[in-house]
């Protein structure tokens, strides 16, 4: 009987001295943390900021002519810009199209232009689109890539 209650002792104490000890739990990354370790690797990149970019964009571009840009006039990927109203929405938001017609001289000029920003347009706002010329749309019309719509 005295070997049972021993046994029973010297089991309950390993049983202790087992399930008190915890190992620490390995760390985990949280989203924040995640971010911002992302964000310091495109802080190390030399490369301009976003704002220099547009701005760069804005220096560069030339006023789009409807009549050069449908006469073949204008090189593909010329940066651009050009300043109208919106007569036509196709597909709304980023990767949509919307048509922007320019008034020139004693005419109009159509344009689609493919909205690769985060604005949304609205139909008859003025605009000022600055991008590149993309050649002409399956309809014939000049087109432009938006990378800025103001």
């Amino acid at each position: 009987m005295k070997k049972l209650i021993y046994i029973g002792a010297l089991s309950a104490l390993l049983l202790t001295a087992c399930g008190g000890e915890e190992k620490a739990a390995p760390k985990e990354e949280t989203p924040a943390a995640e971010e911002k370790e992302a964000t310091d690797k495109v802080a190390e990149t030399k490369g301009p900021s976003q704002e220099e970019l547009n701005e760069k964009l804005k220096a560069e571009a030339i006023k789009l002519d409807f009549v050069a840009a449908n006469g073949g006039e204008v090189a593909k990927d010329t940066k651009v810009t050009i300043t109208g109203k919106v007569t036509n929405i196709n597909e709304e938001g980023v990767g949509g199209t919307f048509t922007v017609t320019t008034t020139e001289g004693d005419g109009y000029g159509m344009f689609t232009v493919k909205n690769f920003t985060l604005k949304d347009v609205t139909m008859d706002s003025e605009v000022t689109v600055y991008g590149t010329f993309d050649g002409k749309d399956e309809l014939g019309a000049p087109s432009i890539i938006a990378s800025i719509i103001e």
